[in-house]
């Protein structure tokens, strides 16, 4: 044979192998379809009760519109107040954003404005039932904070009108629209009591605050799912949808409304400031006016030459110069010694000393991080390491800052040197106008001093104001809270699929286990799974009474396996005549099997022996009602006794006798193996067409191997559902190692359960064990684990 038929003869005999083992498993299913059938339909109920009464959960869902830099840009871009928003600072990101709006301080502003706390439930046949709304309302007068219990009372109006709270552990009344108090909850108060409450039984739940938080925390879920757009995605999971709308509505509105505050404080910030230097300015700028006044009235000063005009008129000019430039220096001064308080990093006014692009960028980015640390610490302290690493970069830029004021005021006092150089050039010509006038335009310049950062500091008042009334926040809601049509779980078809799908599971597990438990011979395959003796034939169950079963008007099935077995061994004996019954332990059947084998071959016409070999506990003259006589042992033991004296006529065909096994003598294995026992089994052979020795089982007993040296072929009983698997094994090695040669199976009791059992075998070693002594107790536990 080639290589390549081998190859394709071995894959053959795999796809055959798998061929079986499928079979094996659907005939297995057919054989138990009632099960797996009532099964399913208890799977299917189940999940029934399950969707009954399990809360369903469903999403609401809302879109936030960012406005970024990064991406959209702000909303006012382009806008006439986009320059004044800029006053302001504030810049944002959509993941920081999705961190706000993940913060369990903003949640929980939301669940102290929504009273999130007190929920809703009507009373159901078996179990309470959430609901949006009932009939009358809870109200908590004491501080939410303070409840520390969960607590759900049923509620109910009595005939005279009070309401009676129920739980398990207490009954109370209360009075409608009075403060009541509960231990561990606070006072509550019970108000808009309808009519629907005497009809249908309600009650309310009342939880802390924190685990009201905390699950909807969990069931809150802020995502970006498109990184290029500066959209967010809100999703909350609810079991009441309205509800849930309300909650997610409401968060959204504690969030713009915190946005809007963050951008106010900027605001107010730089108004406090302006409105502290514009008090400062109008006290001086009202001294001067007074000094100007009362100047005049002390010199008469009515009108001024054409020459004092040209020379004030000049020296405005550089007066205004210089006004400008001490106002920028008294600014610079002001918020130098603004950043260096650092006892408490504060927010500081934006645009309103420099017009330096790069200091403006260096004051909202300072702003920004002020910002972000006071939202860090409203869930952290200042040891976090997030807030450290913040703090640090609020010093950084704090002393950026401090730099750039030092380098503008350098450069300011500078360009004041210079202009002062020129103002002092023109003073020196004034010197030669009259005292009076050159006193007069001293106090003008002054004024006009004064008059020039009064007018500065009103115009930047002006544009703050108007820039924080159109302050809007930075996201709005593009796609209002909305709750899905469907809810999310229990999903109804997923769960009727599995619910069908675990009910057919379970039969298949009681099978898998049972095949798992069971270690004795059930079906055909556990025989020819690691067995390699043949198998003559099989004999049915029978439920008749008698041993006898075969007679010659018999046509049951069981008495054409007889008949079949009787064929099969008449090719197995190829005209031998000498037949050893032998099994691993007792109860097989050995007896059954030889008395029917002996009729079904009498019935030929042949002269049959059946001889009890089984001197341990002979059992075939009991079975056949006959009393004990003489026998083997008898004849063994003495010389003048003949053939003659130890045959008995069976009683069940006139063709069969028998040999019964005699006295029961204390050295059973030496009498088999005699000189006598031989000269018999020479003899019987002479004047028999069949001889038939029943005996004992070899699983711990070596009789029938010393029996084997008389027998022509062994006939090895395996009973269904009585023989160990393992047990198997004793024939193939006595076979293999040529103790008992050779030997054919007989399956007895083989009964049509039309079950098919896949399971692999018990531990070798179960044998013959104590043969001929009865042991009660093992016979009782052997009834209690009989199979029925």
């Amino acid at each position: 044979m080639s290589a390549k038929d081998w190859n394709d003869e071995f894959e053959f005999e795999d796809r055959q192998s798998d061929n079986k083992e499928l079979m094996r498993f659907v005939g297995q299913v057919l054989s138990n379809w009632y099960w797996f059938f009532l099964c399913g339909i208890l799977g299917i109920l189940l999940a029934f009760f399950y969707l009954r009464y399990t809360v369903p959960v469903y999403t609401v869902e809302a879109k936030l519109l960012v406005s970024d830099d990064k991406k959209g840009g702000s909303s006012l871009e382009g806008s006439l107040m986009g320059d004044l928003s800029g006053l302001m600072g504030g810049k944002s990101s959509v993941d920081n954003e999705v961190e706000v709006l993940l913060t369990h301080d903003l949640m929980r502003e939301m669940v102290y404005a929504d009273s999130s706390y007190i929920s809703y439930f009507a009373e159901g046949t078996f179990k309470a039932r959430s609901v949006y709304s009932a009939p009358f309302e809870v109200s908590i007068l004491s501080d939410p904070d303070s409840i520390r219990e969960i607590i759900s009372l049923g509620i109910a109006q009595d005939e005279g009108g009070q309401l009676v709270l129920t739980n398990p552990d207490t009954t109370f009344q209360v009075a409608i629209g009075k403060p009541f108090a509960i231990d561990e909850v606070g006072l509550l108060q019970i108000n808009n009591v309808g009519q629907i409450l005497k009809e249908q039984p309600y009650g309310f739940t009342i939880r802390p605050v924190g685990k009201v938080v905390a699950g909807l925390m969990q069931a809150l879920s802020v995502s970006v799912t498109n990184k290029n757009v500066s959209t967010i995605d809100l999703v909350l999971k609810s079991s009441l949808p309205k509800r849930g709308e309300e909650q997610l509505q409401m968060l959204i509105q504690k969030y713009v409304q915190r946005n809007l505050d963050d951008k106010n404080v900027i605001a107010d910030s730089t108004l406090s400031f302006i409105n502290a230097r514009l008090t400062a300015i109008t006290q001086e700028l009202a001294g001067v006016e007074d000094r100007i006044s009362g100047y005049k009235q002390r010199t008469q000063l009515a009108d001024m030459t054409e020459q004092s005009r040209i020379l004030l008129e000049n020296s405005a000019s550089y007066t205004k110069s210089l006004a400008e430039i001490d106002v920028q220096l008294s600014s610079l001064d002001a918020m130098s010694n603004y950043l260096r308080d650092v006892s408490n990093p504060r927010v500081v006014p934006a645009s309103v000393v420099l017009h330096d692009a790069a200091f403006n960028a260096l004051i909202n980015r300072y702003n920004e991080l002020v910002l972000q640390r006071e939202r860090l610490l409203l869930a952290n302290t200042e040891d976090n390491p997030l807030v450290k690493n913040i703090t640090v970069q609020i010093a950084g830029v704090r002393e950026d800052m401090i730099s750039s004021l030092a380098s503008t005021k350098r450069n300011l006092e500078l360009s004041r040197s210079k202009q002062a150089q020129m103002s002092n050039q023109l003073t020196s010509q004034i010197q030669r106008v009259p005292t009076i006038e050159r006193g007069y335009i001293d106090l003008a310049r002054l004024q006009q001093i004064k008059q020039a950062q009064y007018i500065f500091l009103q115009e930047k008042w002006e544009e703050t104001a108007i820039s924080r009334t159109a302050n809007v926040s930075n996201s709005k809601v593009i796609d209002a809270p909305r709750s899905s049509q469907e809810p999310i779980s229990p999903k109804k078809k997923i769960i009727y699929v599995l619910g069908f799908f675990v009910g057919l599971l379970l039969p298949l597990g009681i099978l898998y286990i049972k095949g798992l438990l069971n270690v004795r011979v059930m079906s055909m395959d556990d025989i020819e799974r690691g067995n390699k003796l043949p198998i003559l034939g099989t004999v049915s169950h029978s439920d008749e009474q008698g041993q006898v079963v075969i007679t010659k008007t018999s046509r049951s099935p069981i008495a054409e396996q007889f008949r079949a077995i009787r064929t099969n061994l008449e090719f197995a004996l190829q005209s031998k005549k000498t037949i050893l019954f032998t099994s691993s332990m007792s109860g097989e059947g050995k007896s059954y099997v030889a008395l029917n084998l002996a009729v079904s071959l009498a019935l030929l016409g042949k002269k049959v022996l059946i001889m009890e070999l089984d001197l341990r506990k002979p059992s075939i003259t009991t079975k056949l009602n006959l009393s004990a006589g003489k026998g083997f042992s008898h004849y063994v033991v003495r010389p003048e006794m003949r053939l003659e004296d130890v045959l008995t006529p069976s009683g069940v065909h006139e063709h069969v006798d028998l040999i019964q096994a005699g006295a029961i003598p204390p050295n059973p294995a030496e009498l088999l193996v005699s000189a006598r026992a031989e000269q018999l089994m020479q003899t019987v052979k002479e004047h028999y067409d069949y001889v038939l020795m029943d005996a004992p089982p070899v699983g711990m007993v070596t009789d029938a191997q010393l029996l084997n040296r008389y027998a022509d072929v062994c006939l090895y009983l395996v009973r269904h559902g009585h023989t160990f698997k393992e047990q198997l094994r004793i024939p193939n090695d006595l076979v293999s190692k040529e103790r008992i040669s050779p030997i054919q199976l007989i399956v007895n009791d083989v009964k049509a359960t039309g079950s098919y059992y896949s399971n692999y075998g018990y531990g070798y070693g179960y044998g013959y064990g104590e043969y001929g002594q009865e042991d009660k107790s093992k016979k009782c536990w052997q009834q209690l684990f009989k199979r029925k």
